[in-house]
């Protein structure tokens, strides 16, 4: 008798949206599809390593029949067949809401997405069965970026100055998109023949869509102070009131410095696990950014100005359960500024799950009530690519 035996098993639900969805999965080039792969096969590998859990992912016929499908099957994950989508299965499930211990979702919070999946599972039938996310409320909050703005600065947390377009003021600023490489640390512009490419009256916005995952649709323009200025006029500033949904794109002064990322799991009883400050490898050419990797743990100057900005954050926030991730840039005087906080499993996960010398998965799904500083992090720096 194994000692498995002589407990109970928990059953999770693992629901990642593009790898269960046949329409998104086919709509989707090489680059996500490996990145929403790396990420199921590491959380459902982890998870189904914790004694005493079993483990079902939902998936799509593409991706039930291909490589993915394959290798959860050898590594012990039991497969369920989600033909037409996830939405439509969790509103009719195969299995019984109540052979499940818990659910996960792993999804974008753009077009609503997140936020509708959660609201399928923290709802009717599957009201009993525990949430291992944020909730949906939480989940619109964060997913909304405006509205996250405006929650930082009622709590007093920094976070740059914003402004809020129309899609149609946003779609007049493409020819405003700089040429050249960026390096973020110093804020130069440089093209590949040497030399400043920015105009001297000029200064460098980032402009990205409220409801954005990721780097995908993000922009850097060069503006001249007029036209920021105009845009100013025409835009709505967020500060105290989040705008209307007419206003779907955010303009933001260029954040110069170290940008990193860092997070919370949430223990569903007023504590939570904060996870160490690492450095966020991005890529940004011909005004376009791209998300590369990272390398954990960042400096002591960091980690000390990040713990102090989660255990404000986490005090803020109260009990809550699930992984919250927070990107953030601390400049060379040392201020730390919030860009955004993802209610949802980050792409970071790859990299802190080897960083961490016991199981990620296991603090995630069993809410260990401990801090931080007390979990077995590895003592030597660890990096990671999602491309």
């Amino acid at each position: 008798m194994t000692g498995t035996d002589n407990c109970i098993m928990r059953h999770f639900l693992i629901v990642e949206e593009l790898l269960s969805s046949g329409r998104l999965w086919c709509a989707s080039d090489l680059s996500l599809r490996a990145e929403a792969a790396t990420m199921l096969l590491a959380v459902a590998g982890d998870l189904v390593s914790v004694p005493g859990v079993r483990v079902s992912v939902l998936l799509s016929a593409e991706a039930l029949a291909g490589p993915v499908g394959d290798q959860l099957r050898v590594g012990g994950v039991e497969l369920l067949l989600a033909a037409d989508g996830p939405e439509q299965w969790l509103r009719s499930p195969t299995v019984s809401p109540a052979q499940f211990t818990a659910t996960l979702v792993i999804a974008p919070e753009s077009a609503g997405l997140l936020v509708q999946r959660l609201q399928q599972l923290q709802s009717g039938v599957w009201s009993g069965v525990t949430s291992l996310n944020v909730s949906w409320q939480q989940a619109a909050l964060f997913g909304d970026k405006a509205a996250t703005a405006v929650w930082l600065q009622a709590h007093f947390l920094k976070t740059p100055a914003t402004v809020a377009l129309t899609a149609e003021s946003a779609e007049r600023l493409k020819d405003s998109r700089v040429t050249g490489r960026l390096d973020l640390r110093t804020g130069s512009l440089s093209s590949d023949a040497g030399g400043d490419v920015l105009p001297g009256d000029s200064e460098l916005y980032v402009l990205k869509p409220r409801d954005g995952c990721g780097c995908g649709e993000v922009q850097l323009l060069s503006l001249s102070r007029d036209e920021a200025k105009a845009l100013r006029t025409v835009g709505v500033r967020v500060v105290e009131t989040v705008p209307g949904a007419e206003f779907s794109w955010l303009l933001q002064p260029l954040q110069v410095g170290q940008h990193c990322s860092a997070g919370l799991i949430g223990c569903g009883a007023g504590t939570a696990v904060m996870l160490p400050a690492g450095e966020q490898l991005i890529e940004c050419q011909f005004g376009r950014f791209r998300y590369m990797g990272g390398r954990l743990p960042a400096g002591d100057a960091v980690q000390i100005a990040a713990g102090v900005m989660l255990r404000r954050l986490a005090g803020v926030l109260g009990a809550f359960r699930g992984w919250l991730g927070v990107d953030f840039v601390v400049a060379d005087g040392g201020e730390l500024q919030i860009l955004e906080i993802n209610p949802r499993l980050c792409t970071s996960y790859v990299g802190y799950r080897q960083l961490a010398g016991f199981s990620l998965a296991g603090v995630l799904s069993e809410g260990f009530g401990v801090a931080g500083s007390e979990l077995p992090w590895c003592a030597e720096r660890v990096g990671f690519r999602v491309c």
